[in-house]
């Protein structure tokens, strides 16, 4: 069964066949300008259109598998930006210029027609594969848990929580039992009292005696009834990624787990690239695609605006140097737009004027990557760069207890998810839900026992909804989910079980453990496509089901 690296391999091999087809054609139009530029060199348009056939060739050839071919491009280029920065040349300068430029194209033919007897199966073929290598996707964890305790009621209490949130927990109560466990399936994560059966340190020392012997130890979390820094700097030694104190707060749990399972997952980072040179684009698209980021390729700089509203880019990767709107002038178009005001603008060229690069930068980019360049650096520049705009864009739009989405960000994503279902003839869902007796919770065990429950639950929204869900903190104990694609009906279901679920989660405080309900009122853009009246008649909806008794999930009427 082909694997999603054939499947890359094979559509970087394509795209490598398909440059190579294309090499005619590029040499013929740098043929073409430089006969134009021999002719009338003080025509800028001459210039423009040789220097932009030079640049591109220095970008994409190295990529490619011609390294030989780029780099030669990329000294004629220097030596073209040489003369039209003031350098005076001869007309026998000028001659010998022109025909460096043709010997150049004489050399990268012989070179293309040995690749092209060779099918590109040759040296240009494992130069692309070369630079793939060392690249892999991370594989999905699984949500099988290992419980390694003695004690009977640990395993009760975390099993039966744990359940709740969609995770299988296998319980060993012997030591010994782990080892053979790991022989036949590694989980996603381990959780294993440090001291075991109330032996010091037995748990901790186990996992070292394991990884030591060279078994793939899954990230551990270590539980324990003794806050000593012993124990937490043998869990540490044992690689441990946690350390909790018993009773376990389940809540912090389950965080600690999701954040370990969300670093094996890729960063679904949104990508808009911006480069007239076609292939090139889709090889950078292939490369950034395979590590999981969502890419969208634009070709002609015109429809920049009305591609960012659609895609909504959490960073643009474009090139210098464009026909009709080169990547300087771009960016101050894209920057004269308040709402994009703090996107990454990286600029990828194979332009290395310092001077160049810097008056870039001031125009509003955000760094300066060269042509060609590794597939390692570039996913690590532009997921560092995204990474940080995702963060800061966080702390403008997430509520601060709960990590969801504030008041104003789910409503303008609302408004865009139901713009999106305008044009593609589809429903999007809407869910209002509101703690039952939240004031009695605040009332009777504390505010900090009420804002546990707020988490609670937006945790468990977001660990049983869909990645393509949308859930946000509406004010107060009321929150908000989005359903794209999908109906009122089908919307109903899944609270339905969330809503079950919850209901069985214990919340412990210092008086007693207690579990709270929560109602919900559910409707979709085939009872309105306004996203305000869309909020009210699910609004509605809640009003009702609070009305008809709590803890319950009502569809909005028509």
């Amino acid at each position: 069964m082909p694997t999603k690296d054939d499947d890359l391999n094979e559509a970087i091999r394509a795209l490598g066949q398909l440059f190579l087809a294309k090499l005619p054609a590029k040499f013929l139009e740098i043929e073409t300008a430089i006969q134009r530029f021999q002719i009338a060199p003080a025509d800028r348009e001459n210039f423009s259109l040789l220097h932009r056939s030079l640049h591109t060739m220095a970008g994409s050839a190295g990529t490619f598998g011609f390294p030989e071919m780029g780099e030669q491009a990329r000294i004629l280029e220097m030596q073209l930006k040489n003369y039209v920065a003031g350098e005076v040349w001869s007309q026998s300068a000028l001659d010998a210029f022109c025909d460096q430029v043709r010997n150049y194209l004489a050399v990268a033919e012989q070179q293309r027609a040995v690749a092209t007897s060779l099918s590109i199966t040759g040296a240009s073929a494992l130069a692309i594969e070369k630079n793939l290598s060392g690249i892999a996707m991370a594989s999905p964890a699984k949500k099988l848990i290992y419980l390694v305790d003695a004690a009977e009621e640990v395993k009760l209490e975390i099993t039966q929580q744990l359940e709740q949130f969609t995770f299988f927990v296998e319980h060993f109560s012997c030591l010994r039992d782990l080892e053979a466990a790991l022989q036949k399936q590694i989980p996603a994560v381990l959780i294993i009292d440090t001291d075991f059966d109330s032996v010091h340190l037995a748990g901790s020392q186990e996992v070292m005696r394991l990884s030591a012997a060279g078994y793939a130890m899954p990230p551990t979390i270590f539980i324990s009834d003794i806050n000593s820094f012993d124990s937490r700097l043998h869990a540490v030694r044992a690689g441990g990624q946690a350390f909790l104190l018993k009773p376990v707060d389940i809540l912090v749990l389950t965080e600690r787990i999701e954040e370990i399972l969300a670093s094996n997952y890729p960063r679904l980072y949104r990508i808009m690239i911006i480069d007239d040179d076609i292939e090139l684009a889709q090889y950078y698209s292939e490369i950034l695609k395979r590590v999981g980021m969502i890419t969208e390729v634009l070709n002609d700089p015109e429809l920049v605006l009305e591609q960012m509203a659609n895609f909504r880019p959490e960073l643009i990767l474009m090139d210098v140097y464009m026909p009709n709107c080169d990547g300087v002038e771009l960016s101050k178009v894209i920057r004269q737009d308040p709402s994009y005001l703090d996107i990454p603008i990286i600029f990828l060229s194979s332009e290395n004027d310092l001077q160049k690069q810097i008056a870039a930068v001031k125009v509003g980019a955000d760094d300066f990557l060269n042509k060609p360049i590794e597939p390692e650096l570039l996913i690590s520049s532009l997921s560092s760069r995204a990474e940080r705009y995702r963060a800061l864009r966080s702390l403008v739009m997430r509520d601060g207890l709960t990590g969801l989405y504030n008041h104003t960000a789910i409503k303008e994503d609302l408004i865009a998810k139901m713009s999106s279902a305008s044009r593609d003839v589809t429903s999007v869902s809407v869910a209002m839900l509101d703690l039952d007796n939240f004031k009695k919770v605040n009332d009777t065990y504390g505010h900090q026992i009420g804002d546990q429950v707020l988490r609670t639950l937006s945790h468990l929204l977001r660990q049983r909804l869909r990645k393509s869900d949308v859930v946000g903190r509406y004010g107060g104990e009321e929150f908000v989910v989005i359903f794209p694609n999908t109906t009122a009906e089908v919307a109903r279901l899944v609270l339905e079980k969330i809503r079950i679920a919850f209901n069985k989660i214990l919340h412990v405080a210092e008086q007693a453990e207690f579990s709270v309900g929560f109602s919900a009122g559910v409707a979709d853009s085939r009872q309105t496509m306004n996203p305000d009246d869309l909020l009210v008649i699910a609004d509605a909806a809640l009003y009702r089901a609070k009305h008809a008794g709590k803890n319950q999930v009502v569809l909005g009427l028509q």
